[in-house]
């Protein structure tokens, strides 16, 4: 269910669906960054967002 977040519309149970996942991991992927969602029945969901290291992609000018 976790992989299916990032990829295509969900119908959750209350008949709302949605594409906020889908949108949010290509803007990450845009970025190089990635969403890692873990969950568990009766532990709850967390959802990390992992940042690449821009510092060695910026370029500085004298």
């Amino acid at each position: 269910m976790t992989q299916r977040l990032r990829v295509g519309p969900v119908v959750t149970n209350a008949g709302v669906g949605g594409c906020g996942m889908i949108f949010c991991n290509r803007v990450m992927q845009s970025f190089g960054g990635r969403i890692r969602i873990v969950s568990a029945p009766s532990a709850g969901t967390t959802v990390t967002l992992e940042f690449p290291n821009l510092k060695d992609r910026v370029r500085s000018y004298p």
